[in-house]
């Protein structure tokens, strides 16, 4: 829309227009983000070695050499802050997550594709399953961050739903079944013999066999 007649035009963001201030700006953002990963890389450790309730945010400030009040400037809370860890894992997830499904199977086989996934995942990082295998005792803020999370748990919905409408798939809200499947696969993650080193856990094909059992029609 034209300026109105008699003012001033609008000025030109200067970022967007002088390559000094654009690339001052551009590190701005990068140091914010190199920052807010050495934190959450503190954070997750500690929070893998001493759970949730047993981590302060002045023994995560103290590992990565920032104030508390430096850390407010990253993360509102604590809560969110341990959101924020499960949620960087749940994203590197989902990038995967559908594509491990073949679009042409059968609903159940999805399902059971999409756990597979999950578990080689969680096997990828040890310190990650052990952080995502114990979150489901943390009560988290009713507002903290689960957008990740809920994006694994749709993929799950729609293969589910898929399945119902093959025929592959038991009868059920999709969506509560989806929560079902998450709990397996967190469940899986505290007795997996590539993730706990112990030789009498269960292993990813009978784990595998559990979900086909338990979701198939």
């Amino acid at each position: 829309m034209p300026a109105a007649e008699g003012s001033a035009p609008a000025r030109p963001d200067p970022a967007l227009t002088d390559p000094a201030t654009a690339a001052r700006e551009r590190r701005r953002l990068e140091r914010l983000e190199a920052g807010r990963r050495e934190i959450l890389d503190v954070a997750e450790r500690l929070f893998v070695e001493h759970g949730y309730e047993g981590t302060s945010l002045e023994q995560i400030a103290a590992g990565c050499g920032y104030s508390v009040g430096s850390i407010y400037n990253f993360f509102t809370n604590k809560d969110a802050l341990y959101s924020a860890a499960l949620e960087r894992h749940a994203t590197s997830l989902g990038t995967s997550f559908r594509a491990s499904a073949e679009p042409a199977a059968p609903g159940i086989e999805k399902v059971v594709a999409m756990a597979r996934a999950a578990v080689h995942d969680l096997r990828g990082s040890p310190r990650n399953a052990r952080l995502t295998a114990t979150s489901m005792g943390v009560d988290l803020a009713g507002n903290a961050d689960r957008t990740s999370f809920r994006a694994v748990l749709e993929a799950y919905a729609e293969a589910i739903a898929d399945g119902q409408r093959d025929g592959t798939v038991r009868a059920g809200n999709p969506r509560h079944l989806a929560q079902f499947v998450g709990g397996l696969v967190l469940a899986q993650a505290q007795v997996d013999p590539e993730i706990t080193a112990d030789p009498d856990g269960i292993t990813l094909d009978d784990f595998l066999d559990i979900v086909r059992g338990a979701l198939s029609a």
